[in-house]
């Protein structure tokens, strides 16, 4: 699975870092609180910021991290390098078709949905909440590029194409909105997120990775104050919570470099890490979803203060751990696959 690795699989058992996979597993939580958390809870209004500023800004300090979730996953696989082949390729879609079948499979043996033209394209990926599988997609046929461009350049080039990447995006989409593509995201993006994170990479900056954490501290607590001072003044966040916004995507990275710091190795995370796909394409299936949120407002009307954050953090942990059940099914069908693969070739 193309998330978790940008080696080969056979290599990837050996050198799997699980400082940087916990960061994975953290990102997905990430997402899936984008999905369900941020639904439950819009931005502060005016008013509601008068009577509690502290309590709204910790409220646009929680939206601003869930928000970088996109963009620690992309980062992540800048930094790593994505290693393009026809297996891998493969594998991705293999990935993708599997799971969105299964459950397709299952609703309709259960009658909750039927075989029409629109689960067909449910099935296939194709609705907005699925994005990223096109998005991502798209990153891995173009990452050949992307890395000889990585390797064979000048540092002087890099920053210059960087530089040039940043002023695309910010002008047509996070400051204009001209191109607002998928609220921000789209190759464009995703390509300036991992070759920043292959900059830093390749070009480490000293002072940078021992101050990391510090960075991304500030940069949230920047943000988020631009935010809730444009929520007070403007009834808008100013486009400030967003993955497109350039000081969301240093401070993705920056985790990433904190992350790197921290020494660890699991089994267990490494083991949980590797379903982190499949717990995207089934907490966010279009049949599947509307459970999920179901649970999180019960959730939501029966518990208050930190009860209520206990609960939902253990019903999303959950669902991820029943999800990375289920992705072991996957595993084992791919490795059926290429068993008949092998032995056919």
């Amino acid at each position: 699975m193309i998330l978790t690795s940008s080696t080969d699989k056979t290599k990837q058992q050996h050198v799997r870092q699980s400082n940087l996979e916990m960061l994975r597993i953290i990102a997905i939580f990430l997402v899936m609180m984008g999905h369900t958390y941020s639904r439950l809870h819009p931005f502060p209004c005016a008013s509601v910021i008068n009577l509690h500023p502290i309590q709204s800004f910790v409220e646009v300090m929680q939206s601003c991290v869930i928000t970088m979730g996109v963009g620690i996953f992309i980062a992540i696989s800048g930094w790593f390098g994505i290693r393009f082949n026809m297996r891998g390729f493969a594998r991705y879609l293999f990935h993708v078709l599997f799971v969105l079948w299964t459950v397709y499979g299952v609703f309709i043996s259960l009658n909750i949905a039927t075989f029409d033209a629109m689960g067909i394209k449910y099935s296939l990926g194709l609705y907005d909440g699925y994005w990223f599988i096109i998005g991502y997609l798209g990153l891995y046929l173009i990452s050949p590029i992307l890395n000889s461009f990585v390797e064979n350049v000048s540092k002087r080039s890099f920053q210059t194409v960087l530089l040039s990447l940043l002023l695309f995006q910010c002008f047509f989409s996070w400051l204009t909105a001209w191109y607002d593509y998928y609220n921000g995201y789209s190759i464009i993006l995703f390509s300036f997120i991992y070759l920043t994170a292959a900059y830093f990479r390749k070009y480490p900056i000293v002072w940078v990775e021992e101050n990391a954490l510090w960075l991304f501290i500030a940069a949230v607590l920047i943000i988020s104050s631009i935010a809730t001072f444009s929520l007070w003044k403007l009834d808008h966040a100013a486009r400030q919570i967003r993955d497109d916004n350039p000081m969301a995507i240093l401070a993705s990275v920056f985790l990433l470099l904190s992350f790197k710091k921290i020494k660890i190795q699991s089994r267990i995370v490494n083991w949980l890490a590797v379903s982190c796909f499949t717990v995207y394409l089934i907490h966010y299936n279009p049949y599947i979803y509307p459970y999920l949120m179901s649970i999180m407002n019960f959730i939501y009307g029966q518990y208050v203060g930190l009860a209520y954050c206990f609960m939902l953090l253990l019903a999303l942990a959950a669902v991820y751990l029943a999800c990375t059940f289920f992705d072991q099914l996957r595993l084992l069908a791919w490795h059926g696959v290429m068993i008949i693969y092998k032995k056919v070739l």
